[in-house]
């Protein structure tokens, strides 16, 4: 690429290693690369790019996370995979269906009339992928693993192709990669938890809304050449975006932020032909009519629209819509035992410090929905499961590739944040820490 970040030009970039001498003897037809067969190989060897930057990462994550659920499983007393008033399970993978998975495992068996009444503040994407995945013979417990790996491994990917959509560097893209892996809450993606196919989808969500770009817009920002689809690719991208809207709305909580995104991209691009705004409006629209898909649903079998959203104001769940975070931090600083406030309150920091970072280097739609989605955050009580729930903010993930471009505070960091991620996995499989 010749995208720069910042005023440093990437060190994967050919041209750039060999000089300007060196790049005037190219041909001007490979420089340019206008044609669509190049177009087509230089798109192709994004995607196997990412690929190859997530595979190791990916792998990783599943060793370390693995080996930490066997310790826990030797942990006296265990801490029990299953949901109340329903029998505990056993799994050689146990403690990987410990809280949620629990859960999911569940809805996906039964659907919501064979769960207790709370689990309605579950979305019901995520069952029902794995319940597709188990109906060609593949048990659901397997299923639900076997979606949520492969999820995560697609999302590495997509974090790569992420990055280059952002107009990031290739090096800091492979950062990207492995941080969406092994980020401090990330160890939920080995898990039966939603956060890998949300994470998916929302990567394909936001590169789609820039992707599809056909001026540069308000604000600047355009598409690196290389990695911009041409003719009927955009339209790809359009239907894509809005299937990967629709299921972001249906999947988690806060999906229908997304669209605050879209929202962006709709006003950055309001002078494009009427057609290509009309499919951004619909872009735009689709997380939030997930959203009330299931809303709709919810009305219908429990007459209460907005159920799912009020159950988590129980005292034994969130407890509240929002809280105060000063509270919460004081609560993490007061909290004794594991650490885990503690850490926790280093990440809430290190969080808003780089949603700063993306201010100035991502593109406006990018840090509006990272900002909204932080802020929901935020706001829970106690901070809970904070780690988890900002691993999945992804702009923050390219900011923080961004500053661990060098390789030694890279490999201090990408240690640490591996180490962390254990340890809250840890925490979490001998129940201590709700993630």
């Amino acid at each position: 690429m010749t995208e720069l970040v910042g005023d440093q030009h990437s060190l994967d970039d050919p041209a750039t290693a060999a000089g300007d001498e060196a790049a005037a003897h190219v041909p001007a037809a490979r420089l340019s690369d206008d044609g669509p067969g190049s177009a087509a190989r230089s798109l192709r060897g994004v995607w196997f790019d990412g690929f190859r930057a997530a595979l190791p990462a990916w792998i990783i994550a599943h060793v370390v996370v693995i080996f930490v659920q066997d310790l826990a499983q030797r942990a006296v007393p265990l801490f029990p995979a299953q949901v109340h008033d329903r029998p505990e399970l056993h799994h050689i993978f146990n403690q990987l269906y410990t809280w949620d998975t629990a859960w999911y495992l569940g809805l996906a068996q039964t659907g919501y009339s064979g769960m207790p009444s709370d689990g309605v503040r579950f979305w019901p994407l995520f069952p029902l992928v794995t319940r597709g995945v188990s109906a060609v013979g593949i048990p659901v417990a397997t299923a639900v693993l076997a979606v949520c790996w492969v999820a995560a491994l697609l999302l590495g990917v997509l974090m790569y192709r992420l990055a280059l959509t952002a107009g990031l560097d290739t090096l800091t893209a492979r950062r990207a990669a492995w941080l969406s892996q092994l980020a401090p809450g990330a160890f939920v993606l080995v898990m039966g938890y939603t956060e890998a196919l949300a994470g998916m989808l929302a990567a394909i969500y936001l590169i789609a809304i820039r992707c599809t770009a056909t001026r540069p817009g308000l604000w600047g920002g355009a598409v690196p050449s290389d990695v911009a689809p041409r003719g009927r690719w955009i339209w790809a991208w359009h239907a894509a975006a809005i299937i990967a809207g629709l299921g972001s709305g249906l999947v988690r909580p806060t999906g229908f932020l997304l669209a605050v995104a879209g929202a962006v991209e709709l006003v950055r691009q309001w002078r494009e032909p009427a057609l290509n705004v009309l499919a951004r409006v619909a872009v735009t629209v689709s997380p939030v009519l997930g959203t009330l898909l299931f809303l709709n649903w919810s009305r219908t079998v429990y007459g209460d629209l907005m159920l799912p959203y009020s159950i988590q104001r129980l005292v034994n769940l969130r407890g509240t819509v929002a809280s105060n975070p000063f509270q919460a931090a004081l609560d993490s600083l007061n909290q004794v035992g594991n650490g885990a406030g503690a850490f926790t309150l280093i990440l809430v920091v290190v969080s808003l410090g780089l949603l700063w970072l993306c201010v100035r280097r991502l593109p406006l739609s990018y840090t509006a929905w990272a900002a909204v989605t932080l802020a929901s955050v935020i706001t829970a009580p106690h901070f809970s499961s904070f780690a988890r729930y900002a691993s999945g903010v992804l702009p923050l993930l390219l900011a923080g590739a961004l500053l661990v471009r060098d390789w030694r505070r890279w490999g201090w960091v990408v240690c640490s944040s591996a180490a962390l991620c254990g340890y809250f996995a840890y925490q979490s499989f001998i129940g201590i820490y709700v993630p």
